[in-house]
């Protein structure tokens, strides 16, 4: 089942605005690099990102840590899976700079019979090579998002 089926199941997702030529090019490359992860197409994602890309994940859960390069990423994206029955998050917005990119989605999980609807931002700094370099996640319910992957 393709990610979008699978989103259709769980309901509908909100509409992304069209982009325009006054959108700036480094929030299309992350709408790009969004668009890869969800058709599952890491080798194109990774494209997007410096060898040394770091992502940041904040709280006091499963998913926290600080994750330093495509094999330290990709093992804080199999620790997501695991911890899911299902994992959506909906871009709502890009916003993009010559330094910082930003993605703003609402997430929905499940897991049994937990849910967890909450928005997300995701600032990213672009490097001088015009790659993703370095993420930080940020839930905007952060008490919901730990209680939903804590680790006890």
């Amino acid at each position: 089942m393709t990610y979008t089926a699978a989103l259709a199941q769980e309901g509908e997702a909100p509409k992304l605005r069209p982009f325009t030529d006054r959108d700036h090019p480094n929030a299309k490359m992350l709408k790009d690099a969004h668009e890869n992860f969800q058709k599952g197409d890491i080798e194109a994602l990774f494209g997007l990102m410096a060898d040394d890309m770091a992502w940041h994940m904040p709280g006091n859960n499963a998913l926290s840590g600080d994750f330093i390069g495509r094999d330290a990423i990709l093992g804080s994206f199999a620790a997501l899976q695991s911890n899911v029955d299902a994992y959506w998050a909906w871009p709502l917005d890009y916003f993009g700079s010559d330094d910082h990119v930003v993605l703003v989605a609402k997430v929905h999980a499940r897991r049994g019979d937990k849910v967890l609807d909450c928005l997300e931002c995701l600032l990213w700094r672009v490097d001088a090579a015009g790659k993703l370099a370095e993420v930080w996640h940020m839930a905007l319910d952060e008490k919901a998002w730990d209680a939903f992957f804590s680790v006890y």
